[in-house]
C-alpha cells in the first residue's frame, strides 16, 4: 500500500542524496566448480551469459537484470593463469560491487576519506556477438585487504555497457528483474553499517527487528547479528568460516514466485533434493548446495 506524501524539491533532493551508491553487481565465488554452479542456476530459471574469461585469470557467467547483475565467478582449470584474489577467497557470496562512472575520481575520493585503496585496475574479457568478438572493458577500484572482512567490496566502471546489458540476456524464466539487496552478518550491525556508509554513502537506519539498514535507490544492505540471522533463516544459513563478518544472503526481486516454485518442485522430482528452500509471506529462500550461498527471492508486490 502506498500513501501520498508531498515533499518540497529541496526535501526530495536531500532524500536522494542520502541514498547509497548504485549497485553494479554481486558476486558468487565458485572456485573450480563453475560447471556445477552454471547447471544449478540455469535449473533455477536464470538466463546465463556465455562463459567469459577475464584478462586477470578468472572465468564468469552473468545473470543480467534491468540495472545490475549477479555474477558467477570462477577459475579456469586448463592450466592458465589464476586470479589470486578469487583463489584466496572462500566459495560463496564474495563480492559487493558499486557502480562508478569515474574510477579515477572514486579512487581519489576514497583516499581523501582515509581509506587505503589499491591502484585503479583495468581489465577486459572478450564477448562474441553474431560472430564478431569485442572486448568488454572495465576499471575497478579495490580496497587494500583487511578493511571489510565480510568479502570483497569494490567499485566498477563499465566502458562497454552495451556488451553486458543486452535484451537477450535480461529475460529470465524465473521472473527475476533486479537485485534487491545483500544481508551482512556481523558482530556489531550498527558499527558495520556505518563503515559501509563511509564507503558508499547513504544512511544507517535502525530497522523494526533490531537490524540496521542502508538503502540505495533500488536495493538495501541489511546488517544483522549471527543470532538474528539464524532466527530469520534457520537451517538455510551460510557459514562464515574464519571471517568475523560475512555476506549471508542475496535478495532478488521477481515478478512472481510461481515460476521459481515450479522449478524447485521439478528439481525435487528429479532427485536433486539437496536444494533446500522455504517460502513465507511473499518470500522464497533457497540454499544452494555446495556453494555456501543463500538466495532470497522477493515478490515485487512486497519488495
Amino acid at each position: 500500500m502506498t500513501t501520498k506524501n508531498p515533499r518540497s524539491p529541496r526535501a526530495a533532493a536531500q532524500s536522494h542524496a542520502r541514498k547509497a551508491l548504485p549497485l553494479d553487481h554481486l558476486v558468487i565465488n565458485t572456485h573450480f566448480e563453475m560447471n556445477a554452479a552454471h547447471t544449478i542456476f540455469e535449473q533455477l530459471g536464470f538466463t546465463l551469459t556465455p562463459r567469459g574469461r577475464h584478462s586477470l585469470g578468472s572465468i564468469n557467467h552473468l545473470m543480467v537484470f534491468e540495472n545490475d547483475y549477479l555474477e558467477l565467478l570462477g577459475l579456469p582449470s586448463d592450466g592458465g593463469p589464476l586470479r589470486e584474489e578469487v583463489l584466496s577467497s572462500p566459495v560463496g557470496i564474495d563480492g559487493l560491487v558499486f557502480k562508478t562512472t569515474n574510477a579515477a575520481h572514486t579512487h581519489q575520493s576514497l583516499q581523501s576519506a582515509g581509506f587505503a585503496v589499491q591502484p585503479v585496475q583495468a581489465f577486459s574479457r572478450p564477448v562474441e556477438l553474431a560472430g564478431v568478438v569485442s572486448d568488454a572493458r572495465f576499471e575497478t577500484v579495490r580496497f587494500e585487504p583487511g578493511q571489510f572482512s565480510a568479502g570483497r567490496l569494490y567499485y566498477c566502471q563499465h566502458f562497454t555497457p552495451e556488451l553486458v546489458w543486452r535484451k537477450e540476456w535480461q529475460a529470465h524464466p524465473n521472473g527475476v528483474n533486479n537485485l534487491a539487496g545483500l544481508l551482512i552478518v556481523c558482530e556489531s550491525p550498527q558499527q558495520e553499517a556505518k563503515q559501509y556508509v563511509a564507503a558508499a554513502g547513504g544512511l544507517a537506519a535502525l530497522g523494526a527487528n533490531g537490524e540496521y539498514r542502508v538503502r540505495g535507490a533500488q536495493y538495501t544492505l541489511v546488517f544483522v547479528t549471527a543470532v538474528q540471522y539464524a532466527e530469520c533463516f534457520g537451517g538455510l544459513t551460510c557459514v562464515g568460516g574464519k571471517r568475523s563478518s560475512f555476506f549471508g544472503a542475496i535478495a532478488l526481486q521477481t515478478a512472481s514466485l510461481a515460476p521459481l516454485r515450479q522449478a524447485l518442485e521439478r528439481l525435487q522430482k528429479n532427485g536433486l533434493h539437496t536444494i533446500t528452500w522455504r517460502e513465507q509471506r511473499g518470500r522464497l529462500s533457497v540454499q544452494i548446495p555446495g556453494f555456501n550461498t543463500l538466495l532470497e527471492f522477493v515478490d515485487t508486490d512486497i519488495a
